[in-house]
């Protein structure tokens, strides 16, 4: 990766999802992480994906390894650590991003986007950084509550409010087995996204 930073004349968007050991950003950890900067027409500039052992592994929900498609064993037992992890996803951050200039920064985007933003936030203090907020706009933008406008009126027909229920009512595909791998999510978070803003009136 170079060390020049990438200039774009505009803001950029920065897709993240995040795969847990469980929901409680306080107490559970990240062991995936994926990041893909778009320029503001959502052409792809670059893609972070990185997994790792997790900084907390003695709190864990069984459920969230399942979902995940792991086992604690595996996350162990990962040659990746959360240090190593979060040294690069700075590198990658700072290639975007002037991160002492508070004009320049990155807008947060995820489907469910302040799950995803605690558990970065809590990544970087456990990595005994608080400057979340130099690379990242408040507040972050979510593709999930920009999707409840637009179903409102048929809300009550949909079995759940899953990325994978809203991508398929928009009818994007879907691939079950792929979903809840990071950067599979991150990319369908993407198409959702694109589809929403095509509904929207330019103003």
């Amino acid at each position: 990766m170079t060390n020049q930073r990438v200039e774009y004349p505009g803001y950029k968007y920065c897709f993240i999802d995040t795969e847990t050991t469980g929901l409680d950003p306080q107490v559970h950890s990240i062991h995936q992480l994926t990041a893909i900067i778009t320029d503001p027409n959502l052409n792809e500039l670059e893609t972070f994906n990185i997994k790792f052992a997790p900084w907390e592994i003695a709190h864990f929900e069984q459920s969230a390894l399942d979902v995940g498609h792991v086992t604690l064993e595996e996350l162990k037992n990962r040659p990746t650590s959360f240090r190593m992890a979060y040294a690069s996803f700075q590198e990658f951050l700072h290639h975007h991003c002037a991160k002492f200039d508070k004009k320049d920064k990155l807008q947060f985007v995820g489907y469910n986007a302040p799950f995803d933003a605690q558990f970065v936030r809590s990544f970087f203090e456990v990595c005994a950084d608080r400057y979340f907020g130099s690379w990242f706009w408040n507040p972050p933008i979510c593709v999930m509550q920009a999707s409840a406008w637009y179903v409102q009126r048929v809300r009550g027909a949909l079995p759940d409010f899953k990325l994978g229920t809203m991508c398929q009512s928009a009818g994007i595909s879907w691939d079950q087995d792929g979903a809840h791998d990071a950067l599979y999510d991150v990319r369908k978070t993407i198409e959702l996204f694109r589809y929403l803003q095509n509904l929207t009136p330019k103003l």
